[in-house]
């Protein structure tokens, strides 16, 4: 899907400089008017039957643009053996998916 994003969102901007590279972050973005209200614990729910430890998690909200990114503190080795995992949980069509983390 498109993002409606056309500039960087500041509070985009903000978690990522936030984000410690220590471990890695899974952030699932999606508008506030959006009707399913509870796509974010569906997505959390989907990430626990993976068995991908969570070790915190945010929701921020940006007004300006009409956003709300749910944003997952998880394992520093497991990002990048889990993606299609994590895109297979159901991930709706109106929900953009990043994952950030270090690379050996």
């Amino acid at each position: 899907m498109k993002s409606k994003r056309k500039l960087n969102s500041l509070v985009f901007e903000k978690i990522k400089r936030s984000l410690d590279p220590a471990f890695s972050y899974l952030i699932f973005e999606k508008t506030l008017s959006s009707e399913d209200n509870d796509v974010f614990q569906n997505i959390i729910d989907g990430i626990i039957h993976l068995n991908l430890r969570i070790f915190d998690s945010k929701i921020h909200h940006d007004k300006n643009l009409e956003l709300s990114l749910l944003v997952l503190r998880i394992d520093p080795n497991r990002a990048d053996n889990i993606m299609q995992d994590v895109i297979n949980i159901g991930i709706p069509n109106n929900v953009i998916f990043y994952s950030y983390g270090s690379r050996i």
